[in-house]
């Protein structure tokens, strides 16, 4: 008989500190970087000023719950895996943005207007 029993998924607390407001992004599996310090039984992370963390802890879907949220709220919450061709996962990546919902909607305008630098526009035959 084998065992069909299923790895529990991996509980993750984010600490928000009080006055944080913008973007969050939690970059995994990179090398080198410090492992996610542990509490009993889950994770335990708390924001820095600057917004961006790196840990060599890999997580496939963390379960992931919120303390000290304050007056703001967790806006665009998002987690990616990223596998080699077969599947391996080799690094991950929480995001999400803190703050208001005017805040948070102003910062997608500005994500959306610098997406468009990029794009090119077709160039006309026939200046105006």
């Amino acid at each position: 008989m084998g065992c069909s029993k299923k790895n529990p998924k991996s509980q993750v607390v984010i600490e928000i500190p009080q006055g944080f407001s913008g973007n969050f992004v939690l970059e995994m599996g990179v090398r080198d970087a410090a492992p996610l310090p542990a509490e009993s039984n889950a994770y335990v992370l708390t924001i820095p000023s600057s917004g961006k963390m790196q840990t060599s802890t890999l997580l496939d879907r963390p379960d992931v719950t919120f303390r000290n949220r304050g007056q703001g709220r967790v806006w665009g919450y998002s987690q990616r895996t990223f596998t080699t061709g077969d599947g391996i996962a080799v690094g991950g990546q929480v995001e999400f943005f803190v703050g208001t919902q005017k805040e948070f909607e102003a910062e997608q305008n500005r994500k959306n207007k610098s997406d468009e630098f990029f794009q090119r526009e077709p160039l006309s035959a026939n200046p105006s």
